[in-house]
């Protein structure tokens, strides 16, 4: 069977770096172009410079969380697709309500994730 290259500029934003590398090196041996940055000010600037068409994005980071990344990565390139994912639903859970209410989540993964949910929603939306 052949693989086809599949074009899509993907970022993952963990401030667990082996979560970012992990994910991203699943995402390139599928074809991808990824890439990984640590917090939402480096996302957002990446998705500003580079204009990746997908983010992977933990929720609970220090700094801005997920969901306020989101909407920044949103004003910067409205038509990239961002898909969170989070360990800590508990904490998370209020930042998720709050993204379904203002119609901001398009994807959600729970931690631990396997290699084909990410690639799945990769396809789907890259």
């Amino acid at each position: 069977m052949l693989k086809n290259k599949i074009k899509g500029k993907i970022l993952v934003v963990d401030d667990e770096e082996t979560i970012g590398i992990g994910i991203s090196e699943i995402l390139k041996d599928e074809g991808f172009e990824a890439a990984y940055v640590v917090n939402g000010q480096d996302a957002v600037e990446a998705v500003r410079q580079k204009g990746f068409n997908l983010v992977f994005m933990d929720i609970v980071m220090p700094g801005m969380n997920g969901l306020e990344t989101f909407r920044e990565i949103k004003k910067v390139r409205p038509t990239t697709k961002v898909v969170l994912f989070t360990g800590y639903f508990r904490d998370a859970e209020d930042v998720i309500l709050q993204g379904v209410k203002e119609g901001m989540l398009d994807e959600f993964i729970r931690k631990p994730y396997f290699a084909d949910e990410i690639v799945r929603s990769a396809r789907k939306y890259a």
